[in-house]
């Protein structure tokens, strides 16, 4: 009986062993496919009318202002655009080699509809728009994909 009861408790240590190795392959694999991931504490809060702007382009805030404004005269002085504002992705994630956002906070479902359609063009290189929010679920998500593993 005790032969029988080392050889399972073997057996049990041997496949939590190999289950132990699966997950920490997967894990390891998890970060060559994906290095640099941002973290949250809780899940990000909905901003409907922010906009974002990736680049790996080193732009000024006054060209990103000067390429709203071609899109939108006086965009800042009528209240369109409330704000803009940088957010340095490899700051934020601590790594290398993540492209830049530029976060543009708009008044009205209107102007962001005008935005998300034109884009903008600082220093005459078009960029596409998108919903922050979109991309803030897509951090989110592999935040919690990196949790499960």
């Amino acid at each position: 009986p005790q032969e029988t009861s080392a050889r399972s408790l073997g057996r049990t240590i041997k496949s939590s062993k190999q289950y132990l190795q699966q997950v920490v392959a997967e894990y390891e694999a998890l970060d060559r496919e994906l290095p640099c991931i941002r973290k949250f504490s809780t899940p990000p809060a909905t901003q409907p009318l922010c906009l974002c702007m990736e680049t790996s382009e080193d732009f000024t805030h006054l060209e990103v202002l000067e390429a709203l404004e071609a899109q939108l005269p006086g965009a800042m002085e009528s209240g369109r655009v409330s704000s803009i504002r940088f957010e340095n992705m490899n700051v934020i994630c601590g790594t290398a080699g993540r492209r830049d956002r530029w976060l543009i906070t708009v008044a009205d479902f209107q102007t962001r509809s005008r935005l998300l359609r034109s884009g903008l063009s600082p220093r005459g290189l078009p960029h596409q728009l998108v919903r922050h929010d979109d991309l803030q679920l897509g951090d989110y998500r592999l935040h919690l994909r990196r949790l499960l593993v």
